[in-house]
């Protein structure tokens, strides 16, 4: 009984000083929060914060890992002809979550964790290329990576501006098959101009 109190106490202080940070990366840079400002936020002493973190960089990578494993189930209950249906419950889920929207912008923006951002981009192509075997199953490792480059910028725009904009008449389901008409019509493209190169 005793452990299962203990247990309790520690799952609370460590929600409390992860949702004390994904509310302070909305008022100030990553870069300038500190232990103070966390403990302060979450109401709880500089000692017990180094019970459970070494500093805030591990405290962060704590709600990293989490939103990397997430994707990671998901995308590992999906066929590789779907993957972007994956996007569809996330999507839905951020919408209703403003608190996650602005943590996942401030990560992957100018003064975010550059770490997070490569984690992120490996898993997403990663997650592409299974679905890209009938798709360009001529094209090399570089002609992959080069084609997840350009369209990934653009993948991003579409979900920033669905999320931040006003959109009441374009689903969540819409905007993924938007998403996979534009990707795979890009591909089939790159894909016919790789194969003629190769007949040369």
């Amino acid at each position: 009984m005793a452990e299962q109190k203990l247990n309790r106490r520690v799952q609370y202080t460590r929600r409390a000083l992860r949702e004390a940070l994904i509310d302070l990366v909305s008022e100030k840079p990553l870069a300038n929060i500190t232990i103070t400002d966390i403990c302060a936020r979450a109401d709880i002493n500089r000692s017990t914060f180094y019970l459970h973190y070494q500093g805030v960089h591990e405290l962060l990578g704590e709600i990293e890992d989490y939103i990397i494993a997430r994707l990671k189930e998901q995308l590992a209950q999906t066929p590789s002809v779907e993957t972007l249906h994956v996007l569809v419950n996330f999507l839905k889920h951020i919408k209703r979550s403003p608190r996650e929207i602005r943590l996942l912008y401030t990560l992957v923006g100018e003064g975010g964790d550059p770490h997070f951002v490569r984690r992120l981009q490996e898993l997403t192509y990663d997650a592409f290329q299974r679905g890209w075997a009938h798709r360009m199953p001529a094209a090399s490792e570089s002609h992959k990576r080069l084609t997840f480059s350009f369209i990934v910028p653009g993948v991003i725009s579409v979900l920033s501006a669905w999320v931040h904009d006003d959109m009441p008449d374009i689903s969540a389901e819409e905007v993924i098959a938007l998403l996979e008409s534009i990707i795979e019509n890009g591909v089939n493209g790159i894909y016919e101009h790789i194969s003629s190169i190769a007949q040369e």
